[in-house]
């Protein structure tokens, strides 16, 4: 599903907004019929356009759980490699090539400062490539509580 219409635009913007909502619910806000909005919903499922899945609340799943933003700076042959090992890794939730100061950004989660520090300390700087990094403790997550994920 190449290019998305408006309709199927506004119907995934509902159902981020509220995924509870029958079809009945979105058909008049969309002003189609409920069986449009199944096949559409159907035909993005498919597609791979979007998916199903549970967003835990933080507060009230893990309030122990210490998430952090650790950039790396690595010798440019090694960014593709340093990716791949830090996606392998269970602890991170979301990786990215950057611009700027720093080649790669890593978001990650620890049950304890000692289980960041042995991460920091055991794994990541013996991950090929990497020259430097820094990190830093998030204190408070208002938004992106998707991230958490129940081990």
């Amino acid at each position: 599903m190449d290019n998305l219409d408006e309709t199927n635009k506004q119907l995934i913007k509902l159902l981020h907004e509220n995924a509870w909502q029958t079809s009945g619910a979105l058909a008049k806000a969309l002003n189609v019929s409920s069986a449009t909005v199944r096949r559409r919903l159907k035909k993005l499922v498919q597609s791979g356009a979007i998916r199903a899945v549970a967003i835990a609340n933080r507060d009230i799943i893990d309030s122990r759980s210490i998430t952090t933003l650790i950039a790396l700076n690595v010798s440019h042959e090694n960014v593709d490699g340093v990716i791949q090992e830090c996606v392998d890794h269970p602890e991170t939730k979301w990786v990215a090539s950057a611009t700027g100061r720093f080649d790669i950004l890593v978001l990650a989660e620890f049950a304890s400062t000692e289980e960041l520090s042995n991460y920091l300390q055991e794994r990541l700087i013996k991950i090929e490539g990497v020259k430097d990094s820094e990190t830093f403790v998030c204190l408070s997550v208002k938004k992106g509580r998707q991230i958490l994920s129940i081990d």
